[in-house]
């Protein structure tokens, strides 16, 4: 299995890891918004949604570029490569996720208060 291989693989499971979280995220912030109206809820939505977009972006560039780095630096095997790879960037697009549903929140909120 190339480097290439690897980091397709890691690439891929990460990104679809992302858009479960992201889809989990996105739920929350709709239970989060509950009490705003439509006009300060859409953008809140769309914010987070463009941050979580933005997040998945950087952890798959995350998870293309980690195993081949391991693998011909450190000689690591390529599962083992591939699998903190994919922890990796899961762990990087969720705490992303995470901030995307606060920036919702304030922005939601920032949106009320200015009416």
């Amino acid at each position: 299995m190339p480097t290439k291989t690897s980091s397709i693989i890691s690439t891929v499971l990460t990104v679809l890891t992302l858009l479960v979280i992201g889809a989990a995220s996105m739920f929350f912030l709709l239970v989060a918004l509950n009490g705003f109206s439509g006009s300060a809820g859409e953008p809140a939505l769309i914010t987070s949604l463009v941050c979580n977009v933005i997040g998945i972006i950087v952890s798959a560039v995350l998870a293309w570029r980690l195993p081949r780095w391991l693998i011909e630096k450190f000689n690591w095997n390529r599962i083992l490569a591939v699998l903190v790879s994919v922890v990796a960037g899961s762990f990087l697009g969720s705490g992303l996720s995470a901030i995307a549903l606060f920036i919702g929140v304030i922005v939601a909120d920032s949106i009320w208060k200015a009416r």
